[in-house]
């Protein structure tokens, strides 16, 4: 038998791949494989803190001990780890950080310092990726002027509002969650990531926000919680060159107050693929323009009911729309809006669909006969195949049915009917 280390013989760069899917603690925990894993993790390039994976050796009888103690302890053998594992690297750069105190409930504000000293550790050596998985009390301000970083992840609310000057020459990717957006940090966010192509922002919003942006080429935007008060709103996006659009605004956004009038301009000329769910009610206006360049297209919630109805009279026609889909969306009685939609896409080739009842109404009762509904055919001669998923034994399924085939009656398309449990 071959008993020879085959791993221990490959180049330091490829073991490093290998360790990169380990915990900071797992891969300091293979100097005891050999003598040539002695020291190999104080070289890592990739650094994984994760508190709650840290395992230690407590004492022998915990049950003396309440819960917040426990995790005092926890988080004290944990923050020694660290700080002697980042002591006895050797001074080669730290390409990748990541730090999760997820299992951290107790104050922080407390070590607060000695984990911006960590964080700043890793800036000093050429760090090209930070994924801060927690709520930190404040991040360096070298976070926002770091020339070497390229890839960033920050749990942070308000991370930006407070910045002065954001300077990040090579920052490609940029995902932000938490807390409230305000113009002017949006606007100095722009202005110091030149390069910036891929944007995620989950925020709370009391105020749409004008983006503009030469660069990007991927945006999501989750847009929760907050109250916006006026009744009077744009929202302009303009990103020449972005390929990907994703917009998700929740139900708490507006509590249950309605905005009458709500104008967006979106300016994304290459737009190739975009996914649109709005889960209120409210008036929306011009998005539907800016989406008229899609290849790919989703829709979901019962806000795309305005959107339709708003837009569909006077928007382009969609014609290279490839592919649509539509779920979370009260086909029980608004067939009609999807067929008048689907006739603006004359080259559309696959139709999904994702029928699950309605929850905000029931067809008979609330709407009385719904067989008054005009449902125009779709003359789409490119139409190949629709999907459809439908959760079985709903008593509306036929009525769905009957104006599926009325939309598809001059097409010969193949209807694919999938039925689902819902959990």
């Amino acid at each position: 038998m071959d008993e020879r280390d085959m791993i221990s013989s490959l180049p330091d760069c490829l073991i490093h791949l290998i360790m990169s899917f380990l915990t900071a603690q797992e891969a300091v925990q293979t100097c005891v494989l050999s003598k040539s894993w002695k020291n190999l993790w104080t070289t890592l390039p990739f650094l994984d803190f994760d508190l709650y994976k840290f395992e230690y050796d407590g004492k022998s009888d915990d049950s003396e001990w309440d819960d917040v103690e426990l995790e005092r302890i926890k988080f004290e053998k944990f923050r020694d780890f660290v700080n002697t594992t980042l002591l006895l690297r050797d001074g080669s750069d730290l390409r990748n950080l990541r730090l999760s105190l997820d299992d951290w409930k107790n104050d922080v504000h407390k070590y607060h310092m000695i984990i911006k000293s960590w964080i700043l550790f890793a800036l000093k050596h050429n760090l090209q990726v930070l994924n801060i998985d927690f709520q930190p009390v404040a991040l360096p301000l070298g976070v926002f002027t770091c020339a070497s970083l390229v890839d960033a992840s920050l749990d942070y609310p308000n991370a930006l509002n407070h910045i002065k000057v954001i300077n990040l020459p090579c920052l490609r990717r940029l995902y932000l969650h938490g807390g409230e957006l305000n113009q002017d940090s949006v606007d100095k966010l722009f202005c110091g990531c030149p390069v910036l192509e891929f944007l995620h922002l989950e925020h709370h919003c009391k105020e749409f926000l004008i983006i503009n942006s030469q660069s990007l080429k991927y945006l999501k935007i989750h847009c929760v919680s907050g109250r916006v008060e006026t009744e009077k709103l744009m929202e302009l996006i303009n990103t020449p060159n972005l390929l990907s659009f994703f917009c998700e605004i929740s139900p708490e956004i507006f509590g249950r107050k309605i905005v009458n009038s709500h104008k967006v301009l979106l300016k994304m000329p290459i737009l190739t693929s975009a996914h649109i769910s709005l889960d209120l009610h409210y008036k929306v206006k011009g998005m539907l323009i800016g989406l008229s360049n899609v290849q790919n297209l989703t829709f979901s919630g019962p806000g795309i009911k305005d959107l339709l109805e708003n837009d569909l009279p006077n928007h382009p026609e969609f014609s290279i729309l490839k592919n649509l889909n539509v779920k979370d969306f009260c086909l029980c009685h608004h067939f009609n809006l999807l067929a008048s939609f689907l006739n603006h896409c004359p080259n559309l080739e696959k139709l999904s669909l994702e029928y699950l009842g309605c929850q905000c109404c029931a067809w008979v009762q609330v709407h009385g006969n719904q067989e008054s509904l005009k449902i125009a055919p779709f003359d789409g001669k490119q139409l190949k195949v629709v999907e459809v998923q439908f959760v079985e034994h709903n008593e509306n399924l036929p009525r769905f049915v009957k104006h599926l085939q009325e939309i598809t009656r001059n097409s010969s398309a193949q209807i694919n009917m999938t039925s689902i449990s819902l959990p």
